[in-house]
């Protein structure tokens, strides 16, 4: 487990510390679960991460839970359709579900990746995120 500051700690990457790359990740993935009901989402602060882990942890678990279900609840025909959605900038976009769902992955994989080398900056020895790894250990 990191502590407090090992947490917080400013190593200069796209999101300054672990914390804010975990809250960006959490008020993301919130905010495309909100535009999946056709929610306007007007800023990603919308969505309060708290201010410990625990909390954070708790709070995204809902919002990946919700999203699995929904997920789950959709037939082949409606990932072909499309779906309408405003950014924070207020620009308007037009997708298939099922890409939206691809960019969601591939945003919190690059995410993942730039946690992985914030560990290695602290001298921590990270866990495997690799898909297959997963796969294997269920």
């Amino acid at each position: 487990m990191l502590d407090e500051e090992e947490l917080r700690r400013d190593l200069h990457t796209s999101y300054p510390s672990i914390w804010a790359t975990l809250v960006h990740l959490y008020q993301a993935d919130s905010t495309w679960f909100a535009r999946l009901h056709g929610q306007r989402v007007a800023s990603l602060s919308m969505f309060e991460p708290g201010s410990d882990l625990a909390t954070l942890s708790l709070r995204w678990r809902q919002t990946l839970d919700s999203l699995v279900a929904f997920t789950s609840s959709r037939t082949e025909e409606q990932w072909e359709e499309t779906m309408n959605y405003v950014t924070t900038r207020g620009d308007a976009f037009s997708q298939p579900l099922w890409k939206v769902l691809m960019h969601v992955v591939n945003h919190g994989t690059l995410h993942r990746g730039q946690i992985l080398v914030m560990f290695r900056q602290i001298d921590r020895v990270p866990v495997s995120v690799d898909l297959l790894n997963y796969y294997r250990s269920k």
